[in-house]
């Protein structure tokens, strides 16, 4: 009688659960199944020859099914793959496209030209995307605003001035050598070129993360280069070599640019030296005449301000929210969700 009644309870908690859940993975129903082959001989003891309970030991209780029989009804169960609908099954895999606000890697992993093809297709709108964070992002804006009152204020105390008037008097620091990795390392055509050979590596090789800062890289050296040329040809500023279209820097702003999205996708090992590098091609394009002291400090403030407010825009997202690392006080790390409202 007890083993009935406890064969019989767990037969109706598992039949309530399955009639009301959805059905189990297929592990699940295999052990299932196996357990209740393993009680048959059991539970054949406590139940009638049809299956059901003993009327007369339960003769309160409506016919419950066995648990045999809810091991056969599971095992014939169609799998959750084969009822769910096929637009569900979207998980990024190799021929499967996943739109890219959503997805993290290649459009097709495993498929070079389908992945390049509709990257192709993708570059002005996810340019776009980045443009409109950019600006609306506080930190950029500041950034622009320091940029311009860092010029117009260097410009009237007159440091633009001594600081030509010091390079001029004593000559170039730097030799050929030093002069043409500042002029050629600086150039914007140098980064893009980088971006460009990380981008198509990462893609012949599914290499996500790769991927990822470099479609980063493409889209902050893109706004850069649109933004500095705005700038040049809105101040239409006159630089010492003679060339009327000074401020802001490009090779500065460029370099700076390429500096904060590494420095924000590989951390301080990777982004102090490239930082360094960075403020080193300022100090070339002063020391070489080609740019005033206040061409070089603004364009610094913007690629900064770019190069930040698109990392931040292609971090990964939950639900809306950023996935930041996480440290505990007490020695845990992990990640946490962050969101401003």
């Amino acid at each position: 009688m007890v083993r009935f009644m406890t064969a019989a309870a767990v037969g109706v908690c598992v039949f309530a659960s399955v009639a009301h859940c959805q059905p189990p993975d297929e592990p699940f129903r295999d052990a299932l199944a196996r357990y209740t082959l393993a009680m048959t001989p059991r539970l054949a003891a406590a139940v009638g020859p049809s299956g059901d309970a003993d009327p007369a030991v339960r003769s309160d209780v409506p016919p419950q099914p066995t648990f045999l029989a809810l091991g056969r009804q599971l095992a014939e169960t169609p799998q959750a793959s084969e009822t769910r609908p096929a637009e569900a099954q979207t998980q990024p895999g190799k021929g499967q496209f996943v739109p890219w606000r959503k997805r993290r890697g290649p459009a097709y992993p495993g498929d070079f030209w389908r992945s390049f093809g509709r990257d192709a297709k993708e570059l002005l709108p996810t340019v776009w995307d980045d443009t409109k964070a950019t600006f609306t992002n506080t930190a950029s804006l500041l950034g622009f605003g320091l940029a311009i009152a860092s010029a117009v204020a260097i410009d009237m105390a007159g440091w633009n001035g001594c600081v030509a008037d010091h390079f001029h008097k004593n000559g170039s620091q730097l030799n050929d050598f030093w002069d043409s990795v500042g002029d050629v390392g600086g150039n914007p055509g140098a980064h893009f070129a980088v971006a460009g050979a990380m981008y198509f590596t990462s893609l012949a090789g599914n290499h996500t993360k790769t991927y990822e800062v470099s479609k980063t890289l493409i889209n902050a050296l893109s706004i850069n280069g649109i933004t500095t040329l705005a700038g040049k040809a809105i101040a239409q500023s006159r630089s010492p070599n003679g060339d009327s279209h000074g401020w802001p820097s490009g090779h500065t702003s460029s370099t700076f640019c390429f500096a904060t999205v590494m420095y924000e996708a590989y951390g301080p090992w990777v982004g102090v030296p490239l930082m360094g590098f960075a403020a080193f091609v300022g100090y070339e394009r002063i020391d070489a005449e080609n740019h005033d002291f206040n061409d070089v400090i603004s364009g610094a403030l913007i690629g900064i301000a770019i190069g930040h407010a698109v990392s931040k825009n292609h971090q990964a997202r939950i639900f809306g929210f950023d996935v930041m690392p996480y440290a505990d006080p007490r020695g845990a790390a992990g990640v946490a969700l962050t969101k401003k409202w």
